[in-house]
């Protein structure tokens, strides 16, 4: 269970006063994040691969790293449980292909591995805009603070150090990440992602409601 949160072992957590604004987010949107549980539905059954570790190949092997300072750490997300953390991930990691946000031949383990907490060379393709990528991170690691830092390690250092640019071979830099503006057409989408990773919002809550507004 992460450290962030505090309840008594057992308890159903129900979060009664998260706002779901489903109604502002396109349509087409839904319908790709409601594929994407149905998805991750389908696969939940199957045994979920081992995380790679730094020993394991880059999610993009053999492709040139640019030169600097290397990271090896990973961003650290933890819901209630093991099972729990994986299917959350699991669904932002196929609502991403969905919306075509991540590169389509990223793997499902590589995408795991960088919210493991352990060290990693993998790194995944983002295949759209930077400032969605950037709103992201920041409504996930700085304001709702569902994803943890790890020690000594800055937002957009580890943003950087964890994506390549849609060209697959080179980062985006912090200075970049970090002086994007707001992005206006995807907000309400990126809103729906990130309540896919609050552990006191369940899933099938914010499954139903997507259904009801196809």
């Amino acid at each position: 269970m992460s450290e962030h949160y505090h309840y008594a072992e057992g308890a159903i957590h129900h979060d009664h006063k998260q706002v779901l604004h489903i109604d502002q987010v396109n349509g087409g949107d839904v319908g790709k994040l409601l594929g994407a549980f149905f998805k991750q539905d389908a696969e939940e059954a199957e045994v979920v691969e081992e995380v790679p570790t730094a020993s394991k190949t880059a999610s993009k092997a053999g492709r040139p790293r640019k030169a600097g300072k290397k990271i090896m750490k990973s961003f650290i997300y933890q819901a209630w449980t093991e099972e729990e953390t994986n299917m959350r991930l699991q669904s932002l990691f196929f609502g991403l292909l969905q919306l075509k946000w991540i590169a389509e031949d990223t793997k499902q383990k590589s995408f795991l591995s960088i919210f493991s907490g352990e060290e990693t060379t993998c790194r995944v393709v983002w295949t759209g805009e930077i400032n969605t990528l950037a709103e992201l991170f920041k409504e996930l690691v700085s304001r709702k603070q569902y994803v943890k830092l790890p020690e000594g390690e800055s937002i957009w250092v580890m943003v950087n150090a964890r994506f390549w640019d849609k060209e697959g071979n080179h980062e985006f830099g912090n200075d970049r990440l970090r002086s994007t503006s707001t992005p206006t057409g995807s907000k309400e989408t990126i809103d729906l992602l990130v309540k896919i990773m609050n552990p006191d919002l369940p899933l099938e809550s914010l499954r139903e409601m997507m259904q009801s507004q196809r």
